[in-house]
C-alpha cells in the first residue's frame, strides 16, 4: 500500500516523514526540495484501522488518515489458449504465421487480445521481458514474412472490463517458433550504370531472385538464375529510370514448401545519364496504362497513314485509266478521218493500156485465117476484163472505204 504526503501549495521540503499516531513508521528524504513524498507499506506496517498522519520539515502534523483493510485479491480472469499455422511451430522463412487466441467459453466478450513475444529457449519463462507483437479487438494475428527475428516463444492474453477496472487475463500456454532453415541474407549491388545485381547464397543456386522498392510489398521484377548461378542481374533499359531505393530477395523450394530469404539491405539507385528520366520502375497503374494507350496511337497512327497511302495510289491509278480511256477513244474518232484524208491524197489508177483491135483486125478480116482471127479477139477482151476485176479486189481489199475517182475502160470496137 502507498501512502502520499503533500506539502501546501508553493511548500518545498526535503525531509517528509510518516507516523502512525504518534509513533514515526517511516521518513524519505531528497537532494532537492520536493512538493511531496510517497511511502509504501509493507505487510507487517500496515494495520487495518489505524490511523495515519504525516510531516514535511518541521510543519505541524496533517490530519489523520484512517487506513480500511485492504480488499480481497482479484482473481484474473482464465488463461486462452494460443494456437498457430502451421500447427508445427517449425517454418521456413518468407512464411506468414497466423495465430488465433480463444478464451474460455465462460468468460464475457473481451475488449482486446494481446499477442506477447519472448525470446527462445528462456530458463525461466516468467523472468522474460515480454514484447507486444499485436494488440487488436479481433482473435487473429498475423506475423511474417517469417524471418530470424520472429523465432521466439509466443503467448496471448485478453482484456475484459470489470467492475474493478479492466483486468488482464493469465496468458495462454506458450508456443515456439522455429525456422526450419536460415536464408542467408541477400546483397544487392549496382554492377554498371544500368545494371543491379543481386547475389544469394551459393548453397542454393537456381534461385528466384525478386527485386523490391524499399517498403512495398511487391515486386517490380522476378528473375529465375539459371542451375549452377546463385545470382540476378536487372537490367533498367528494360525498366524506368528515376533515384530510388530497392531491396532484394531470393526465394527457393525447400521439399514442397518455398522458402524465402529476407530483404537485402536498401540500396540507392541514381538516375542514368545520357537518358530521359522516365523512372526505374513503373509506380502505378496509371503510368503502365499511359504507356500503353501510347503504343496503340503509334499503331493505329501507322496503319491509318498505310490506308490513306494506299487509297492515293488508287486513285492515282484509277485517274491514269481514265485519262488513258478517254485517250485511246479520241484516237479511234480520228482514225476513219484520217485514213479518208490519206485515202484522199492517191488515186487508184485502174487504167488498162489502150488496145486497137480496129489495127488487129484490119489486116485479118480476110482470107483463111478469119475465123482464127476471131477467137483470138475474144480471148483478149476476156483476158482484159479479168485483168479489171483482180485489180478491184486488190483494192477492195486493202480499203473498203477507198473512193475511185478514175476507173479507165478500154474502148472496144469492131469493124
Amino acid at each position: 500500500m502507498t501512502l502520499r504526503c503533500h506539502a501546501p501549495h508553493g511548500h518545498l521540503s526535503l525531509h517528509f516523514r510518516l507516523y502512525r499516531v504518534h509513533e514515526l513508521v517511516d521518513s524519505v528524504s531528497y537532494e532537492t526540495p520536493q512538493p511531496q513524498a510517497e511511502f509504501v507499506l509493507q505487510g507487517g506496517t500496515v494495520e487495518p484501522g489505524s490511523l495515519y498522519c504525516c510531516q514535511y520539515g518541521n510543519s505541524m502534523f496533517s490530519t489523520y488518515t484512517r487506513i480500511k483493510a485492504p480488499p480481497c485479491p482479484i482473481m484474473p480472469p482464465g488463461p486462452p489458449h494460443l494456437s498457430v499455422t502451421p500447427p508445427a511451430g517449425r517454418v521456413l522463412p518468407g512464411q506468414v504465421l497466423e495465430f488465433q487466441c480463444q478464451t474460455p467459453p465462460s468468460v464475457p466478450a473481451p475488449v482486446a487480445f494481446l499477442l506477447l513475444r519472448q525470446l527462445a529457449g528462456p530458463q525461466d519463462p516468467a523472468a522474460q521481458q515480454r514484447h507486444v507483437v499485436g494488440q487488436s479487438a479481433s482473435p487473429r494475428f498475423q506475423v511474417g514474412p517469417v524471418g530470424q527475428g520472429e523465432e521466439g516463444i509466443y503467448t496471448c492474453l485478453y482484456r475484459i472490463d470489470m467492475q474493478e477496472g479492466v483486468q488482464d487475463s493469465v496468458p495462454s500456454s506458450p508456443v515456439s517458433i522455429i525456422l526450419a532453415a536460415h536464408l542467408p541474407v541477400p546483397q544487392l549491388s549496382q554492377e554498371k550504370e544500368g545494371v543491379l545485381v543481386c547475389m544469394g547464397s551459393p548453397s542454393y543456386p537456381g534461385a528466384i531472385f525478386s527485386l523490391f522498392p524499399q517498403g512495398t510489398p511487391s515486386p517490380v521484377a522476378t528473375l529465375t538464375a539459371p542451375v549452377i548461378k546463385h545470382s540476378a542481374q536487372f537490367s533498367m533499359p528494360d525498366l524506368q529510370r528515376e533515384r530510388g531505393v530497392y531491396q532484394c530477395q531470393y526465394s527457393v523450394l525447400l521439399g514442397k514448401d518455398w522458402a524465402h530469404s529476407e530483404r537485402s539491405a536498401p540500396l540507392t539507385v541514381s538516375c542514368t545519364t545520357g537518358s530521359p528520366s522516365y523512372g526505374i520502375f513503373p509506380k502505378d497503374k496509371t503510368h503502365r496504362h499511359t504507356a500503353g494507350r501510347a503504343h496503340l496511337a503509334l499503331v493505329i497512327g501507322s496503319i491509318s497513314a498505310a490506308l490513306l497511302f494506299l487509297l492515293v495510289l488508287i486513285i492515282l491509278g484509277f485517274t491514269m485509266y481514265k485519262h488513258a480511256k478517254a485517250a485511246a477513244m479520241k484516237r479511234q474518232q480520228r482514225e476513219p478521218d484520217l485514213f479518208c484524208l490519206h485515202s484522199e491524197n492517191h488515186t487508184v489508177d485502174l487504167t488498162l493500156r489502150p488496145l486497137s483491135i480496129n489495127t488487129m483486125v484490119m489486116y485479118n478480116t480476110t482470107g483463111p485465117n478469119h475465123n482464127h482471127i476471131k477467137s483470138q479477139e475474144y480471148s483478149l477482151i476476156k483476158g482484159i476484163f479479168l485483168d479489171l476485176d483482180q485489180k478491184m479486189e486488190d483494192v477492195l481489199s486493202q480499203s473498203p472505204s477507198m473512193i475511185i475517182h478514175y476507173l479507165h475502160l478500154p474502148n472496144l470496137s469492131t469493124t
